[in-house]
């Protein structure tokens, strides 16, 4: 990695740290930005996960007053997110280059799709009306979507939390922080697991993910900082351009 390179790496970093404080979307710049510095697609997606593993874990820290009264759900999910996800980065590492370079483009079209109409697909979920947060699914068809969630998970990731939060939804947990919350402890469970399970194949460019682990982690702290006098819509509406652009550019690119 050449000099020129570490710093566009940090910098694009540090930029999807302060998205993700303030708005979400930071997979959008790091994935692409590491395998513009030479990394192979796999090791890439391996990389932004276990760099951006940190943050999920000061969020769930942020969230863990508005976790009280989600034991019982939290622990049914828990279990879902792990087998699941163990079984996405298994998937993934089993996945040659060239299937994995092929499925980037398709990836990244559902999670520019997630990302920029998963808002309004959640506004509706949430508009239950009177008794909604009691209309719970079964427990069993919850488990199962979130298994299922959670493969997609740990096999790529982009996009992962408004799936959750729409699965959420579903289940009747209609308020948003208590979804957060819940969303932010089963992010800390299943990336951590691909996490490991990524180092322990050594999939990690660690060259990279160093600096991409710094660049997420001081970008995020001033994005928190900044939150608040910035207007997310505007935020979102720039991530959003930006993922038309990249998914545009990868289906160009894989013609």
């Amino acid at each position: 990695m050449t000099l020129a390179q570490g710093l566009i790496l940090l910098l694009a970093s540090f930029g999807a740290g302060v998205l993700k404080a303030v708005a979400g979307g930071g997979t959008f710049l790091i994935f692409p930005a590491l395998m513009s510095t030479g990394v192979d697609p796999i090791r890439a997606n391996a990389t932004s996960t276990v760099a951006l593993w940190p943050g999920d874990v000061a969020s769930a820290l942020a969230y863990r007053r508005e976790m009280e009264g989600q034991g019982r759900l939290a622990a049914s999910l828990s279990i879902a997110s792990l087998l699941g996800g163990a079984i996405g980065a298994v998937l993934l590492l089993n996945s040659s280059r060239e299937t994995f370079s092929a499925l980037v483009p398709a990836m990244l079209l559902m999670a520019t799709l997630l990302f920029n109409f998963g808002g309004p697909l959640l506004a509706k979920l949430r508009g239950g009306g009177p008794g909604a947060e009691d209309r719970m699914l079964p427990m069993n068809v919850s488990f199962g979507l979130q298994f299922l969630v959670s493969i997609y998970g740990g096999y790529f990731g982009a996009g992962l939390g408004i799936l959750m939060l729409a699965l959420f939804s579903l289940m009747g947990v209609k308020n948003i922080h208590k979804a957060n919350a819940l969303k932010s402890v089963l992010g800390v469970l299943l990336n951590g697991l691909v996490t490991a399970i990524f180092v322990s194949a050594n999939a990690i460019a660690w060259e990279h993910g160093v600096l991409v682990t710094a660049g997420t982690t001081s970008g995020s702290f001033l994005g928190a900082a900044m939150a608040r006098k910035i207007n997310p819509d505007r935020v979102r509406s720039f991530v959003g351009a930006t993922a038309w652009a990249l998914t545009g550019y990868y289906f160009w690119r894989a013609a």
